[in-house]
């Protein structure tokens, strides 16, 4: 008896902080646009940015390549005028071949010189898929002929590569280097020792329910929701409105969840969205500080951007996990989740071996669409057309990521 009224205890407080957490409403501005003609983004943009402390994204295209520029508000020391155009070339790649020892070389210049006041992310988005699992941004010094590795970055592959870095240096040339593919795979060894540890001790310190089969999870949630009064065979909410799988009432304009098992896919009625997945929260020292003291360290990308923004494919019917499942497959990025019958939903444990509490006792993964953040779980959540998902991860319970605490409205 004891353990049972322990169990309702701990699920009572876990969808309380999950109300907390995700019963987010959080409207926006528009974050994206594409760079004029000229190349300059006005200060008073940047002005209003660092104002809002909000994320802002700028694309461009030169030839065969594209690229995206993000900025946070939170960075930005002095709104001034910024010419973001850049241009690719191939002057000197043969050397950086030679010197690299790499076949895959990009060469690329900034239109406009001059360092910029805060810590901007790009991505590059190269003209084929270059088969490499990791980069460096070397710099070409024209005075010797010398080359200066400046920074490692991430890359996404699909039908194209995707490079993320930090621009640290705007003067002079700079070349995408594919990094060795055998070390990675070493990095990458390493690294799932590491983390089949990890899992050990958390599957240690999780609740009792962890061992328990699905059937005994839904007898316990079943028993949970009779306790705070909800029907869960009408599906009549209780007295503060929260429905069988512990949703609270949603926001007047938003979707509803729909339920997973009352969805039927249309594979062929193919659409569009576009999915992000940033940890820049963890670039801040204090998170980095315990985060690094986890282990965790090495798995943050320097410009906490694990999945640039781009627009993914997805068929009618589907949801925001199963979009997210898929992409982070397909461009090989670790990710483990769990099924929840209480809320009936997929819940996100890890992305890129980066876990709850790997940043505090206040932090894990969250999900927006179009700005707000649904107060009900991934799986429940059923994508649109030409909708914007991010994937964000909280060191603060939301707060850091534009996500208000209900109590506070």
């Amino acid at each position: 008896m004891k353990k049972k009224i322990k169990f309702i205890l701990i699920a009572v407080i876990t969808f309380i902080l999950s109300a907390f957490i995700a019963g987010c409403n959080n409207e926006e501005l528009s974050r994206t646009s594409d760079i004029p003609q000229n190349g300059i983004i006005k200060a008073s943009v940047f002005k209003e940015l660092k104002k809002s402390q909000d994320m802002a994204l700028f694309n461009g295209e030169s030839g065969k390549f594209k690229y995206q520029w993000m900025f946070l508000g939170s960075d930005i020391e002095k709104p001034e005028d910024l010419n973001l155009l850049i241009e690719f070339n191939d002057k000197n790649i043969d050397k950086i071949k030679k010197e690299t020892k790499s076949d895959v070389v990009k060469g690329f210049k900034y239109k406009e010189n001059k360092a910029i006041n805060s810590k901007p992310a790009l991505s590059i988005t190269l003209d084929e898929n270059c088969n490499i699992t990791s980069a460096d941004i070397y710099k070409y010094n024209g005075a010797d002929g010398s080359i200066t590795k400046l920074s490692g970055a991430t890359v996404q592959n699909s039908e194209d590569t995707t490079v993320n870095f930090s621009v640290l240096d705007r003067d002079g040339e700079f070349y995408i280097v594919g990094s060795d593919p055998k070390q990675e795979a070493i990095d990458k060894d390493n690294k799932d020792s590491n983390k089949k540890e990890k899992t050990e001790n958390r599957k240690t310190d999780k609740s009792n329910n962890v061992d328990k089969s699905k059937e005994q999870q839904k007898e316990e949630s079943l028993s949970v929701k009779e306790q705070l009064g909800i029907n869960t065979d009408s599906g009549k909410p209780n007295t503060n409105g929260k429905d069988k799988y512990l949703t609270d009432k949603i926001p007047e304009g938003k979707p509803k969840p729909v339920e997973p098992e009352n969805i039927q896919v249309d594979k062929s009625k193919k659409k569009y969205a576009t999915l992000s997945v940033r940890c820049d929260t963890l670039l801040k020292p204090e998170n980095m500080k315990i985060a690094t003291k986890n282990g965790k360290g090495d798995m943050i990308p320097s410009n906490g951007i694990i999945f640039s923004q781009k627009q993914v494919e997805f068929f009618e019917g589907e949801s925001v996990f199963d979009v997210l499942l898929r992409e982070m497959k397909g461009s090989g990025i670790h990710m483990e989740h769990v099924f929840t019958p209480m809320y009936n939903s997929a819940y996100i444990e890890g992305i890129n071996n980066l876990y709850e509490f790997d940043g505090g006792e206040l932090s894990g993964w969250m999900y927006k669409v179009n700005g707000w953040f649904p107060n009900y779980g991934c799986s429940r959540y059923e994508i649109k057309e030409g909708d914007v998902i991010e994937w964000v991860y909280t060191c603060d319970l939301g707060r850091d990521v534009g996500c208000e605490w209900l109590g506070d409205k």
